[in-house]
């Protein structure tokens, strides 16, 4: 019995750990993130960046954590965020309830580094239409159906404009527009589906 609790005390006290390099690349550059899980919960630990071949910059992230069970294509996104023209970055910060929220890098030309932004990081599930240089933002509560549009002022992405799609007491389903005015989000319309 002594025996049985003693192996069972010591299997309980290892911290099951893994570490995996995930390598992603898109145009000149290439990544290699560092992924370091601890039973169900993963995080990115480090990112090393290299460009045509040449190791250009480390970055350690700060915290970041998702489910181990997600897919490794799902954990980074490659794609110009601020309508300069050049490929940026963004990877899982974390995934509370259903909602992904990401850490962001742009690149900066001048130094030819990725620099941390966090002006983006408030936008949850973005789209960046390159043509309309907008980035819209789906999402959800219980209930209610989000569709948010940024435009970039001084590289910093601002709210513009909330579609919110939600049932009414009828039951009938009802799209409220809002638009920023003199700086606040108003109500600007209803429309019934």
């Amino acid at each position: 019995m002594k025996q049985t609790l003693l192996i069972i005390s010591f299997l309980l006290s290892i911290k099951f750990y893994s570490q995996e390099i995930l390598e992603y690349s898109k145009g000149e550059f290439s990544f290699y993130l560092t992924k370091d899980c601890k039973i169900s919960e993963c995080k990115i630990s480090k990112i090393i960046v290299f460009k045509n071949g040449e190791f250009i910059q480390e970055i350690i992230p700060t915290e970041n954590y998702f489910y181990s069970f997600i897919n490794n294509k799902s954990l980074i996104e490659i794609e110009d965020v601020n309508f300069d023209n050049q490929l940026d970055f963004r990877i899982i910060k974390f995934i509370p309830d259903d909602i992904i929220s990401s850490l962001y890098w742009i690149f900066n030309p001048k130094t030819q580094l990725f620099e941390k932004n966090t002006d983006y990081e408030k936008i949850i599930f973005p789209e960046f239409d390159n043509e309309k240089k907008i980035i819209i933002s789906s999402w959800q509560d219980y209930i209610r159906f989000y569709k948010d549009y940024y435009k970039l002022e001084n590289e910093i992405p601002i709210l513009i404009e909330r579609h919110i799609t939600q049932p009414n007491k009828n039951r009938i389903i009802e799209v409220e527009i809002w638009k920023i005015e003199n700086g606040e989000l108003k109500l600007v319309s209803t429309e019934q589906k």
